[in-house]
């Protein structure tokens, strides 16, 4: 993960954690915000670029931090739900 000694460099990545958000199901819609918003989830299945641009590398750059907030926040989910579930009991039969 890139961190600039004067943590300036925030800004850049910020719509990165944004856009997978905004593009994931929550859990009280069922559905993304931008299916919300827009009807429909943004599609990238038409954008091609050459690995050898500049676009290209921060393309892949982009890809390889967006993986790494995705494993973060799966993480996260794990830790939230191992913490839930320790004051859980199951519930009386009737």
């Amino acid at each position: 993960m890139y961190v600039s000694y004067h943590q300036n460099g925030c800004y850049t990545w910020i719509p990165l954690p944004e856009f997978a958000y905004n593009n994931s199901e929550h859990s009280l819609t069922k559905q993304s915000p931008f299916l919300v918003i827009y009807g429909e989830n943004p599609s990238f299945e038409s954008i091609h670029i050459s690995q050898d641009s500049p676009a290209g590398k921060l393309s892949t750059k982009h890809q390889s931090v967006q993986q790494v907030v995705k494993e973060e926040l799966e993480l996260a989910i794990r830790r939230f739900k191992k913490y839930a579930d320790r004051n859980r009991t199951i519930p009386p039969g009737f």
